[in-house]
């Protein structure tokens, strides 16, 4: 994972450039009337050629009318949570590029060139919009404070560098979106989206991109504490999953720690107690051990599918080919309809 420090090194990409290409503009919306309309058109200003699909996922106010009205898909997403919405688009959504924003106006529409720039010149399968405040109240107290201790978690779990894990400005390849898992069902799926393009061997490239707050009467859907659980116990399933060998060590070491001091100070270094402590703590090391292995050769396994199944596509912009995206063989799924 890299991040950009500046502007000067990006290529320059032009409305010209990218006029040939199929991109699609994916916002997930909830109870977004005030900001979904400005959204839309700020964005179809930046890129004119824009397919634009709105996955709402239960509104109650006029969100699904504006969009209709704005000229965009609406795609019905009954089931809560972002994740779910997030799944959908991936699963529906066949675009050579592909740009997931949140509809609530706090990210810049200009910034969209910044983000394609690495990824249409093949050093990035997705550019990430790290957010830069641009005013004391774009970020809650405590979101920002939960923000960074999981950014913290995870460059030291998984030993990466990002600034901003929670960020919802993104742009992706073809290839990466019908490549990449997602499980979770709410907010946690950013946070699992990050982990996954890391652990999978995808690039990643942060660029800073201001971010600026809510319009008045429109509020945040994250729930500080609910939410922020969610994720930290994401971090610990991703760790159990994906790197299981440190995660069990880590519960061996743990329990035998505790286990031995506990024996020693109540038990009077009871020695059937120890042998079992000791015994769990092995069982716990070589289930760790086992898993590894097996998360080994399934990344093998899945390198060679996508040896086998995947064919090249070159993207070509200005009559340079700037970088060969992978696209599936598989059939591409129909259009979505305007629900």
């Amino acid at each position: 994972m890299q991040r950009e420090k500046s502007e000067s090194n990006l290529m320059r990409v032009s409305k010209k450039d990218i006029q040939h290409l199929k991109i699609a503009l994916l916002l997930p919306c909830l109870n977004e009337e005030l900001t979904l309309a400005k959204v839309i058109r700020d964005f179809r200003t930046e890129i004119p050629n824009l397919d634009i699909y709105v996955f709402d996922n239960g509104s109650t106010d006029s969100s699904r009318e504006i969009a209709k009205a704005e000229g965009a898909r609406v795609v019905l997403v009954p089931r809560k949570g972002k994740g779910n919405v997030v799944r959908r688009m991936f699963e529906v959504v066949e675009a050579d590029l592909y740009i997931m924003v949140d509809s609530d106006d706090t990210y810049d529409p200009k910034g969209v060139w910044q983000l394609l720039a690495p990824v249409l010149a093949g050093e990035a399968e997705m550019a990430v919009g790290s957010r830069q405040a641009q005013s004391t109240n774009a970020f809650r107290k405590f979101h920002q404070f939960g923000n960074q201790l999981i950014i913290r978690l995870i460059n030291t779990i998984f030993n990466s560098s990002f600034t901003d894990i929670c960020s919802g400005y993104r742009v992706m390849t073809h290839y990466f979106v019908k490549n990449i898992p997602l499980l979770r069902n709410g907010f946690e799926v950013e946070t699992e989206l990050t982990v996954y393009s890391l652990m999978n061997g995808f690039s990643i490239k942060e660029l800073p991109l201001a971010y600026g707050e809510r319009p008045l009467n429109s509020h945040s859907k994250l729930k500080t504490f609910s939410d922020g659980y969610k994720v930290l116990l994401t971090i610990v399933w991703l760790m159990r999953d994906l790197r299981p060998l440190l995660f069990f060590s880590m519960v061996s070491i743990g329990l035998t720690s505790v286990g031995f001091m506990t024996i020693h100070s109540l038990f009077q270094n009871n020695l059937f107690l120890q042998m079992l402590v000791a015994v769990a703590a092995v069982g716990l090391f070589t289930t760790g051990l086992i898993l590894n292995t097996l998360n080994v050769k399934f990344s093998e396994l899945q390198v060679l599918y996508r040896r086998q199944y995947q064919t090249r596509k070159p993207i070509v912009i200005s009559n340079t080919t700037l970088f060969m995206e992978e696209e599936s063989c598989n059939p591409k799924l129909s259009a979505v309809p305007n629900v």
